[in-house]
């Protein structure tokens, strides 16, 4: 039984505008949204359909300072909420005016959800527009990814250009550290971007986690301050019969070896 305040909850207990999520994402939000819900975050998802999960967003971030729904359809622009914290914009999330005014809205986003048109294309113009304005600590997160195995949505499994191909290298991006003699990020990214768009390893650098899970895919932003890799190799104890060689790295900042 889900807790009193638990998005699950919310969610059993709503009655106004229909929301739309599979059961699973609840659980999953459940857990990787929590730390969230007591800070004044700014918080955007992408498709609102009929408006519930705006208002069910407005109920779990009690203390959000602004949450901000996109939608390409036209009728969505009849939606209206209670809570003054709501504010809908009308038109394609990677379009020019759509664009600006998210970003004047929120320039720095604390949580960003992508549930819209599910088509490769988008998935990846999307990350490429916003992640960078996702704040340090923030969440970037991509629903219904079962539809990048689909041709009808640009994707399939062996889709070059599809978004889980894309997703999948930014987990390479995440230890490029390793193997940035071998190639380039860079090049291996330039084929799932529009024209004449560029991404370079830094961007990779600024991920902190990537966790997948049933057509979810959830990107935590490196906090501020914190650097990328290992850090110091900590060791505890110091007999070591077998092989004494790590008390020899203790206090020192190794890079991992090739075995």
């Amino acid at each position: 039984m889900p807790s009193a305040n638990s998005l699950r909850a919310l969610y059993e207990k709503h009655e106004g505008k229909l929301a739309d999520k599979w059961s699973l994402y609840l659980d999953v939000y459940e857990r990787v949204l929590a730390p969230y819900r007591e800070r004044p975050i700014a918080f955007v998802e992408v498709g609102v359909q009929n408006g519930g999960s705006l208002e069910l967003w407005a109920k779990y971030f009690a203390d959000a300072r602004v949450v901000i729904g996109c939608d390409a359809n036209p009728a969505c622009g009849a939606l209206r909420f209670d809570d003054p914290r709501i504010a809908l914009l009308i038109g394609p999330i990677n379009s020019p005016p759509v664009y600006s005014e998210l970003t004047a809205r929120a320039p720095q986003i604390d949580v960003f959800i992508d549930d819209g048109s599910h088509h490769s294309r988008d998935i990846v113009n999307s990350f490429c527009n916003y992640f960078q304005h996702v704040a340090p600590g923030g969440l970037y997160i991509v629903e219904d990814l079962h539809c990048a195995y689909f041709r009808d949505w640009g994707g399939g499994y062996s889709e070059p250009a599809g978004a889980m191909g894309f997703l999948k290298l930014l987990a390479d991006g995440l230890h490029h550290a390793y193997w940035k003699d071998q190639a380039s990020f860079e090049a291996q990214v330039a084929p799932f971007l529009p024209p004449g768009a560029a991404m370079e390893a830094s961007l990779a650098a600024d991920i902190f986690a990537i966790a997948f899970f049933d057509s979810m895919c959830v990107i935590e932003k490196r906090a501020a301050g914190a650097e990328a890799g290992l850090g110091e190799r900590v060791l505890a104890g110091r007999e070591a019969p077998v092989d004494p060689r790590p008390l020899e790295m203790r206090g020192n900042i190794v890079k991992p070896s090739r075995r």
